[in-house]
């Protein structure tokens, strides 16, 4: 101990005397909320800087850089190609994650459905809580009408189902009772935890559902209500500094098969 104290009082000493620039933030990613000093070496991958440009180039984020959170996404979907099951997105807007998940995943994603559903054009305010207006009336401008241009991005990939409409009364229109991967991102907390009871039960084993607003701080309500459906399956929702939380699969539950 003596030895170790001897040079934490060296390391002390030496960091009084250094100049104070030495240790000012030199931010390694900052970004969509986001300020870190720790590797980001995946931005320079150069399979995923092709996917993020192909997402990007859908004009879905605004002009905003989203890198990590995209990046999550993709890493979670090429993890959970492992396992059998078709890929679901809940909010798709104009396909931004959607398109880079594809280019991603490319011939994993052979076999397979990825089912996006939306309206297309924004969420109708008569399903949306007082505190969720606020924040879709700030937003409005990025949700305008995008079905034909969603339909033109993904024309090339017959493996991907557009579906219009309001979550969940869509989901009959989904030709699968099994995913590996969903996506949920619909900004008000009746759509996001409607569509979570419906594909929780069809999750496979070990897939991920990833809730793109759980973190952040003007999306308390969708917080809230999935603390209280993972409490319900004795879970907790793992809260990531890019403000979207994640929830495994990790045994079957009641729905049967899985």
């Amino acid at each position: 101990m003596g030895q170790f104290d001897a040079l934490l009082r060296a390391l002390r000493s030496w960091r009084k005397k250094a100049p104070a620039r030495m240790f000012a933030p030199e931010f390694a990613y900052a970004q969509d909320g986001l300020y870190t000093q720790h590797c980001a070496d995946f931005m320079k991958e150069e399979r995923f800087a092709t996917a993020y440009a192909a997402g990007e180039a859908t004009g879905s984020w605004g002009g905003a850089p989203v890198h990590w959170r995209v990046y999550i996404a993709c890493w979670l979907a090429e993890r959970a190609s492992a396992f059998g099951g078709d890929l679901i997105e809940c909010g798709v807007n104009r396909g931004g994650i959607a398109r880079a998940v594809v280019s991603y995943l490319g011939a994993a994603l052979e076999g397979r459905r990825f089912y996006l559903l939306d309206t297309f054009h924004g969420i109708p305010e008569t399903i949306l809580s007082d505190r969720e207006i606020l924040h879709d009336r700030v937003f409005k401008e990025y949700y305008t009408e995008c079905y034909d241009d969603v339909l033109n991005t993904f024309r090339a990939f017959p493996q991907v189902a557009v579906v219009r409409g309001l979550v969940p009364d869509t989901f009959g229109e989904v030709d699968s009772d099994r995913f590996c991967f969903v996506h949920i991102d619909m900004n008000n907390a009746s759509s996001e935890i409607a569509a979570a009871e419906y594909l929780w039960p069809r999750l496979e084993v070990g897939g991920f559902m990833l809730l793109d607003d759980y973190g952040w701080q003007v999306n308390l309500d969708q917080r809230h209500a999935f603390d209280r459906f993972a409490a319900q399956r004795d879970m907790t929702v793992l809260a990531l500094p890019t403000g979207q939380g994640l929830l495994m699969k990790s045994r079957a539950d009641d729905f049967g098969r899985r």
